[in-house]
């Protein structure tokens, strides 16, 4: 016989609380989900641990992702429409300002510093986007099914918008290795930050990002993204 909605969600409903159907427990066993594949990798947890967490039964998992890979990748899929209000805006953001620039130093050093804040704040200050971003850092460590999803709609798009930035600072192809390797460079610094948390926290004896460290934060690595593309001189002059 097949199980009822309620058997499918296990004991963790109160009455009345909940939207009709499964899009809460989805939802659910998706959040937590994620979380556990972030911390522990696709086979650092088990099926019944993923339903444990969520607060379901072992069977909701096949019944709504068909088996742990299918919740893997449904885990990417929602990674990707969360942060696609982040992500979009601002690449899109990006191939603007590096047109509207027209290949002025200036401009495109004001927007280098934007992009670095604009990152860095993402990274560090929010604490749903560290918990995604580790688990993006594992499938780029060890690519797997998640990869490929991860490429086509979040590292291309955003990639190829900074890819753009730097080409219009260097002089240098928008497709040249060395153009690509400097993109890179430039996310990836921020994203180490979030990656070396602790380290960077430990290091610094400090509790937590703030407003008071974190600006400090921002305007080391932006000298560090300035000088990589030969605008650190123009920015100061600027300034």
């Amino acid at each position: 016989m097949a199980e009822t909605q309620s058997e499918l969600d296990g004991e963790t409903k109160s009455p009345g609380r909940g939207r009709p159907g499964g899009d809460e427990s989805r939802a659910r066993i998706l959040e937590s989900a994620g979380k556990l594949f972030a911390e522990r990798g696709f086979n650092g947890v088990s099926t019944r641990e993923l339903a444990k967490a969520a607060g379901v039964n072992v069977s909701a998992i096949a019944y709504y992702f068909r088996g742990k890979k299918g919740l893997y990748r449904a885990v990417f899929d929602q990674l990707i429409e969360d942060t696609n209000p982040f992500f979009q805006p601002t690449a899109a953001y990006i191939r603007q300002s590096v047109e509207d620039a027209n290949g002025d130093p200036k401009k495109l050093a004001n927007l280098t510093k934007w992009l670095i804040s604009t990152l860095l704040t993402g990274v560090l200050s929010n604490d749903r986007m560290r918990w995604q971003m580790g688990l993006m850092l594992r499938e780029y460590h060890q690519p797997s099914d998640g990869f490929p999803i991860l490429l086509e709609h979040r590292v291309n798009p955003m990639h190829d918008a900074v890819a753009g930035l730097v080409s219009a600072a260097t002089g240098k192809a928008v497709d040249e290795s060395q153009t690509l390797l400097l993109t890179c460079c430039l996310i990836g610094q921020c994203m180490a930050f979030g990656a070396a948390r602790g380290l960077v926290l430990a290091r610094l004896d400090w509790k937590t990002f703030d407003e008071w460290n974190l600006p400090l934060v921002i305007d080391t690595v932006t000298q560090v993204a300035l000088s990589m593309l030969g605008l650190q001189e123009v920015s100061n002059d600027a300034s």
